[in-house]
């Protein structure tokens, strides 16, 4: 049974990790799919443990070690899967619990010692929930935790199924060490998973703008054009973009300004297309240029997508030292195409494209040869 926890422990810390590597790049409404999926993996690990302790104990689940599997499930679900559904998951189990025991026929009689130790728990979890990382840097408040949370579960059991006090003990020390050594493992399974996502954002992302650079989008366009060759009917358009007169900011306001108006433009493009599609990537390409590759887009749709976006960039002028300073921006947009004959035939098409709508007056866009003024 301690493997099959460790087991479950493990597979939740690797679902943790995958999907929180996603997460950040996706809407609002794609964040919270994924944090009830991450609800629902400690609802079925949970099944899964009683399940299992059923089938050895004949029927039968009541046990300290499926107590204390139960307890190590639910709580390391607090510290490593930090969102509001898994809170709420821990929130609902001592209800759950002791709704189930009276509807079996449980006496009401100690319901007062209920009441205190779901306090004592619900008071746990919520602090827990919002203060995880420092809950598990230090030993004493962690220590203090696990206590007030296996001494209320403990309770919760008690009020409807009393047994010798001692056993609380026991549950406590065997429950507390089992925990120590998952927190071991779990602070030195972040630091080496914190050390590679450092390495994936310094070798991926632009360390000025924090969205992709220029390594990542050509891994990205190998892999893309080869996905267009062997599903050649679906649409995969590039939009390039480019700040307007961005060399007049760093001569005029100093270079602190040009990379300000940068980091803007980037986290406005970039926060604004995550909740407009799924389907679009932004990468720094060099200086003041950058691209968005969409998937399964259409250029009228990445048209409708990027114009969206530069209006509501109007709509939101960089503040610097009390002035607004309003950017605009010049854009080049075209469909991959069977006759491109490589990825460099197409995105010499897009950067001419970009180059039409600056030659037009900047603050325009161009769409697939046809140039427009923003409306």
């Amino acid at each position: 049974m301690a493997l099959i926890t460790v087991g479950l422990i493990a597979i939740m810390m690797v679902m943790t990790y995958f999907l929180a590597q996603r997460i950040a790049r996706l809407s609002r409404t794609a964040t919270i799919i994924l944090d009830l999926i991450e609800a629902a993996i400690v609802i079925a690990s949970v099944i899964i443990l009683r399940q299992t302790f059923w089938v050895l104990n004949n029927g039968n689940v009541l046990s300290w070690g499926y107590a204390i599997a139960q307890l190590m499930i639910l709580l390391f679900s607090l510290y490593s899967m930090q969102n509001f559904a898994v809170a709420l998951v821990n929130l609902i189990m001592p209800l759950f619990f002791y709704g189930q025991a009276l509807y079996i026929g449980a006496s009401l009689q100690y319901w007062w010692v209920s009441a205190i130790a779901l306090v004592i728990l619900i008071s746990v979890i919520l602090y827990i929930s919002h203060h995880q990382a420092l809950a598990l840097d230090s030993e004493w408040r962690f220590l203090l935790l696990q206590l007030l949370y296996g001494f209320a579960w403990c309770m919760v059991i008690w009020s409807v199924r009393p047994f010798h006090l001692i056993y609380t003990v026991n549950v406590l020390v065997v429950f507390i060490i089992y925990m120590w050594i998952i927190r071991f493992f779990v602070t030195r399974v972040n630091r080496v998973i914190s050390h590679f996502a450092r390495l994936d954002q310094e070798a991926n992302y632009d360390e000025l703008t924090g969205v992709r650079n220029r390594a990542n989008f050509d891994t990205t366009t190998v892999g893309v054009f080869g996905v267009y060759r062997q599903h050649p009917t679906t649409p995969i358009t590039m939009a390039m973009f480019d700040i307007d007169h961005f060399k007049q900011f760093n001569d005029k306001y100093g270079h602190l300004t040009g990379d300000a108006v940068l980091k803007h433009v980037a986290h406005h493009f970039n926060e604004e297309l995550a909740q407009q599609t799924n389907n679009g990537e932004i990468f720094r390409y060099g200086g003041e240029e950058f691209v968005i590759i969409f998937k399964d887009t259409a250029p009228t749709d990445a048209q409708r997508i990027v114009t969206s976006i530069r209006d509501t960039l109007q709509q939101h002028p960089v503040k610097i030292n009390g002035q607004q300073l309003v950017v605009t921006v010049s854009i080049g947009i075209s469909a991959l195409q069977p006759d491109d004959a490589d990825f460099n035939s197409w995105f010499k098409r897009v950067d001419h494209y970009l180059y039409l709508a600056k030659e037009a007056g900047r603050d325009r866009i161009t769409v697939e040869g046809e140039t427009q003024e923003f409306q």
